[in-house]
């Protein structure tokens, strides 16, 4: 019916239309760039929360302010690809491999880690392709069966994982991990001030008033996306704050 349509307009106006030879075509399970974190930056997403999604550590806030949600719900190609990636507890297999063009991956724009599995699926994943640094922010430390296994992949030299926070959350997160707050967080002081290379090392055991965030800059218009700032996968050290969204 759609092409028949198509076929009377182009006689109609005397155009040529070519439909798409699909034979061979298959869609990635990656996505690639957006105005947040830039053209040349992978991505790799799963449903989000944590009922019907991929979020075992998700918090009351996170769930009521998450903007994966929407796109969810919105449908579309894009909600697709989340759920053939993975959703509920589902067994899903990992891609068999990175993009062969790939430096730079932010894993889970949508969704989260959920079972041992799957996070040492990425660990080794990772592990084979040391170019590719990669980077991503998880509520999952607060589930203990998985800490072991994210701590691992922490510790892989390419790779930054953040522990997400938030107001609701009133358990602060493993030692030596890079955090990601909230902005408006009384337990973190925000900064406009690059400390990439200035503080020691989180320890969550102590006192974290006072704690320096940096405020991301390109939620404030000072970086143009996260490729061209480069705060979050290439610093080693410090926390992050993000505006709400």
């Amino acid at each position: 019916m759609i092409a028949n349509k198509i076929t009377e307009d182009a006689r109609k106006n005397q155009l040529t239309v070519y439909l798409p030879d699909t034979r061979g075509v298959t869609v990635s399970r990656f996505g690639r760039g957006n105005l947040k974190i830039g053209a040349g930056v992978y991505t790799y997403s799963r449903l989000p929360g944590k009922y019907a999604g991929t979020c075992p550590g998700s918090s009351s806030m996170c769930e009521e302010i998450c903007y994966a949600k929407r796109v969810v719900l919105e449908g579309g190609v894009v909600a697709d690809m989340w759920a053939e990636n993975g959703f509920g507890y589902r067994a899903v297999a990992l891609p068999d491999a990175l993009p062969p063009d790939c430096r730079l991956l932010r894993l889970h724009i949508s969704g989260d880690f959920d079972t041992v599995e799957y996070v040492e699926g990425w660990t080794s994943l990772i592990r084979a392709n040391p170019g590719v640094r990669v980077w991503a922010y998880t509520r999952s430390w607060r589930v203990p069966e998985l800490l072991p296994s994210l701590e691992r992949l922490r510790a892989l030299p390419n790779v930054q994982l953040f522990a997400s926070m938030d107001a609701s959350i009133a358990e602060l997160p493993p030692t030596g991990w890079r955090v990601a707050w909230i902005d408006g967080d009384e337990r973190c002081s925000r900064s406009l001030t690059d400390p990439f290379h200035q503080a020691a090392p989180y320890d969550a055991r102590a006192a974290v008033q006072g704690r320096v965030g940096y405020v991301c800059p390109e939620e404030t218009g000072r970086k143009r996306d996260c490729e061209a700032c480069g705060y979050c996968f290439d610093g080693r050290l410090n926390d992050v704050v993000f505006l709400r969204h």
